[in-house]
This record gives structure tokens, sequence and C-alpha cells, in this order.
């Protein structure tokens, strides 16, 4: 599973975007793909219990 997030970006690549959606004229998002975060077995079980508890698969990104 792959799921992507708002991209971060520095003044200068949010300028680029605005430049190329005026001369376009459309609206751009830009989103990247988060970096799966590398947990303790301590921690692994503890998302594992609350999945079980809350009947539903959660996914852990690094921030």
């Amino acid at each position: 599973m792959i799921c992507m997030g708002y991209a971060n970006l520095s003044a200068e690549k949010v300028n680029k975007v605005k430049a190329i959606e005026k001369e376009m004229d459309v609206t751009l998002l830009a989103y990247e793909v988060p970096k799966y975060s590398s947990l303790k077995e301590n921690d692994l079980k503890r998302i594992k219990d609350l999945e079980k508890e809350l009947g539903m698969s959660l996914v852990a990104y690094e921030v």
C-alpha cells in the first residue's frame, strides 16, 4: 500500500509550481511518497494490538 501525502515545498519550488499553473491555467497538487517507519518490536506489537482493538489497519510513516 502506498499513500501519498502533500509535498513539503520550499518557497522557490512553490513559485515554480505557481508559474506553470498560471501559464497552463491549471491547478497542480504536489505529492510525495512517505517513507515507512522502522519500528522496534515492542512498538510494532503496540500498533498491532491497536489495529485489533480498532478493527482496522494502520501504517507508520516517518515524520
